[in-house]
């Protein structure tokens, strides 16, 4: 089970960020959690329409209000399973729209026992480094998970492993070509100007290492991990190993 690998404490507001598999696993987290807990997945960037299941309800509305308003009255009707996405209406035919980061503001949190918020998004691949304006943080989160795919590792570095390729090589001084090894990719993930740029001290940050699909996968993905505990911009104290896909996840702790 995932959700008992990140161990979030309720009430939970988490935001995710990066790449390689962060919707996935917000949908995998999502449908756990719902099992037992009001779960909710907001968004404050553009996402494709979730594929819908059972229990799923979208809430989307331009009315923020109403939308809160909304939400409230389908959580305190919530049954076992009933899983909520909330979203402003659709910004292009395959596109929801994003809530602003004040939605969930901090009285409101014993009302959301979890809500899982995706806070930039990377066109599917698995290692991002943002622009101007990115990621748009839920405020008063108490969680920030940033997302990598393992598949990244070990590639020549350039457009074709790293999302916003461009704008990384000019600020990070990055040669194209250059062996992303598990140092060079934790650095990236967790440079002061990345996907984690904006946390605040007191929320705490859990990476979590998607593509880990099998044993054979575990050594490098542990490799990777343990860079992430040696960063010295961010306290990464714990990180969350797995493959949403194959349905595998352990952690590590530093």
């Amino acid at each position: 089970m995932f959700h008992s690998q990140f161990e979030f404490l309720q009430p939970a507001l988490v935001n995710f960020v990066g790449g390689g598999g962060k919707t996935a696993l917000i949908l995998r987290l999502l449908e756990e959690y719902s099992e037992s807990v009001a779960a909710v997945y907001t968004t404050t960037t553009r996402i494709h329409p979730p594929h819908p299941s059972g229990g799923m309800a979208i809430l989307a509305s331009d009315n923020e209000e109403y939308l809160h308003l909304l939400l409230e009255r389908a959580l305190l009707g919530w049954c076992h399973g009933c899983k909520f996405v909330v979203t402003r209406l659709p910004a292009s035919p395959n596109l929801l729209a994003g809530v602003t980061p004040g939605f969930i503001s901090r009285p409101d949190r014993v009302l959301f026992p979890v809500v899982l918020n995706e806070a930039d998004g990377a066109r599917s691949m698995s290692l991002k480094f943002p622009r101007e304006g990115e990621p748009v943080l839920m405020a008063g989160a108490n969680y920030l998970v940033p997302v990598i795919g393992l598949d990244c590792l070990n590639r020549p570095l350039g457009p074709d492993t790293l999302f916003r390729w461009e704008l990384a090589s000019a600020q990070l001084d990055l040669q194209a070509g250059r062996s992303l090894t598990e140092d060079l990719a934790a650095s990236i993930l967790l440079h002061p100007r990345g996907v984690c740029k904006d946390w605040k001290p007191g929320t705490r940050i859990i990476p979590f290492i998607n593509k880990v699909d099998s044993k054979a996968d575990d050594a490098p993905a542990r490799a990777l991990a343990e860079a992430m505990f040696r960063n010295r911009h961010f306290p990464v104290e714990h990180v969350v190993l797995g493959s949403v896909k194959n349905s595998r996840a352990f952690s590590l702790t530093a």
